[in-house]
């Protein structure tokens, strides 16, 4: 990780990090709890660090296999229980199922032959 400057030079956009999330970002944390030259010290940490964050579901990653091998969850032979899905209230149905759509889309959520649901 590339030290912290704490002269850092005026924001440059770079890879995710771009002049409207920077922006928003500052928008978001000028609350006076840092001052001026601290937001200017992690503006410019973000933006050396750009990919280091997922700024929304499709820029999500994963961990690298050859440093986090994947979980496996030791189970037992059993018959699965059964439960009823709880309805979608019909007023948010359109936009859950939006919801769930960029989800799948993104990776966050993944297709399964589990008998859970």
């Amino acid at each position: 990780m590339p030290p912290l400057d704490p002269n850092p030079p005026p924001f440059q956009p770079s890879g995710c990090f771009t002049e409207e999330r920077h922006q928003q970002f500052l928008k978001d944390h000028d609350t006076g709890f840092l001052t001026p030259a601290e937001l200017n010290v992690l503006s410019d940490m973000l933006s050396k660090q750009n990919r280091a964050f997922a700024w929304d579901d499709t820029e999500r990653g994963s961990f690298r296999t050859d440093f986090f091998l994947p979980v496996v969850i030791p189970t037992i032979p059993h018959v699965p229980w059964t439960e009823h899905n709880r309805p979608i209230p019909p007023g948010l149905e359109v936009e859950v199922c939006q919801i769930i759509r960029n989800k799948v889309k993104a990776g966050v959520y993944e297709p399964s032959n589990s008998a859970y649901r």
